[in-house]
């Protein structure tokens, strides 16, 4: 068995207990199904859900109690940036993992700020997310 560390997965997410569970919230019908395929077959982690609003992802964040959340700051990121600051205000708030069309150094400073646990990049999602939930989940 290849460990968790050598297929660039965190080492916690295959020794936890139970699964982490990722919940997914992108306007993109197309962006939200890929991504939700990738998080789907991850080791260590299940697919808490998915949503296409603001509205449905606070209702996903309480009702299915996601350990991460992926969250897109869309096309207004300040509006993003005030749901990333709601999330973290729930009680029990998952880590959130921000997702921006482009990792720059401007939109990690602005995640950061807002609460958020992590920037990824929609052009290296892959590497990007695998990255974050190594250092989120060591």
């Amino acid at each position: 068995m290849v460990p968790a560390r050598a297929r660039g997965l965190p080492s916690g997410a295959m020794s936890e207990a139970r699964p982490l569970k990722i919940a997914i919230a992108d306007g993109s019908p197309a962006f939200l199904s890929a991504a939700a395929n990738y998080v789907a077959h991850l080791p260590g982690f299940v697919l808490a859900g998915t949503a296409n609003t603001a509205m449905q992802a606070m209702t996903l964040v309480t009702s299915a109690g996601p350990d991460i959340l992926l969250l897109d700051l869309g096309r207004s990121p300040v509006r993003g940036l005030e749901m990333v600051k709601q999330v973290k205000a729930a009680p029990h708030a998952p880590a959130v993992v921000a997702m921006t069309l482009f990792h720059t150094p401007e939109a990690a400073a602005a995640a950061n700020k807002a609460g958020a646990d992590a920037l990824v990049g929609k052009e290296s999602f892959v590497k990007g997310l695998s990255q974050a939930l190594a250092r989120l989940f060591p």
